[in-house]
């Protein structure tokens, strides 16, 4: 006999909502950095189904890769990531635009989004970059865009459901966000003591000297999730950026698991604020 899957442990991969969804802007509150003046997020609504969560998070996401007809491969898709403002703010991983460098290509720079019409994607520069949390926040030019609302990542707990969203294996599966749920199921060190020196590197050795905890969980996230949000399925709130390369990098010195990471999104905060303060018409430090 046939069972159900849990709804809680299925990977939803269909095609992105076309609905058009009513919602107040609101402001998105970033510990004390208010992005209401911006055009922020909807505010986020306990009570509302997750299909629903589904619908409205994946009208925030977009694909990160590059376009350049003269280059082979001319089109290429390498990450995830999302609006944090209408204005086409964009936060996604920073080892994303790593990639691009060394193929040389960070100047092809686009966003894709579902809802295009054209395969040509959207041009977008780089604002600011974050290399020891793995951050970076593009700017996509043109259009007005969906953002998603930031949560406190701060009081996240082991065990608590997430749900996570991208665009996994780049075109190969379309450009048709995946949703994955699950939990997290650990709360730990970005690194851990190596037995060897010659395990550590710089950035494992920068991880042990000032040590930040990341989301480990039990969804599986596939290539071309990275810098998709992690974001929490009552509220959609995002809590962190999922981001399994970079962490396994310090965490997974010895062994190869699998298992999927994600970057708590409190630590964008330093490089939001530092970003987005002046176009809130904040004064710049005198020289």
């Amino acid at each position: 006999m046939a069972h159900a899957l849990s709804p809680m442990r299925a990977c939803l991969a269909t095609a992105s909502s076309r609905a058009v969804i009513a919602l107040s802007l609101g402001a998105l509150a970033l510990g004390g950095l208010s992005l209401g003046a911006l055009g922020g997020a909807p505010p986020a609504e306990e009570g509302v189904d997750f299909p629903t969560i589904v619908a409205r998070t994946r009208l925030g996401l977009g694909a990160v890769g590059v376009l350049n007809p003269a280059q082979r491969p001319a089109l290429e898709l390498l990450g995830s990531g999302f609006f944090i403002d209408n204005q086409g703010h964009f936060l996604t991983a920073n080892h994303v635009l790593q990639a691009m460098e060394e193929k040389k290509r960070l100047g092809d720079l686009r966003v894709f989004l579902p809802s295009d019409a054209g395969p040509d994607g959207h041009p977008a520069s780089v604002v600011a970059r974050d290399p020891r949390h793995d951050f970076a926040l593009l700017k996509v030019k043109g259009g007005s865009y969906f953002p998603l609302e930031l949560g406190d990542s701060t009081k996240a707990r082991e065990g608590q459901s997430i749900a996570l969203a991208g665009f996994p294996f780049g075109f190969f599966l379309g450009l048709h966000p995946s949703t994955c749920v699950g939990i997290i199921s650990s709360i730990s060190p970005a690194a851990v003591p190596v037995a060897s020196s010659k395990l550590l590197d710089a950035d494992t050795i920068e991880a042990l000297r000032s040590p930040y905890k990341v989301f480990q969980l039990d969804a599986t996230a596939h290539p071309g999730h990275s810098g998709g949000p992690l974001f929490d399925p009552r509220t959609g709130k995002v809590l962190g950026i999922v981001n399994s390369a970079f962490i396994r990098k310090t965490k997974e010195k010895v062994i190869s698991s699998g298992i999927s990471y994600a970057m708590p999104i409190h630590l964008a905060r330093p490089m939001l604020e530092e970003a987005l303060k002046p176009r809130l018409g904040t004064p710049r430090p005198s020289p």
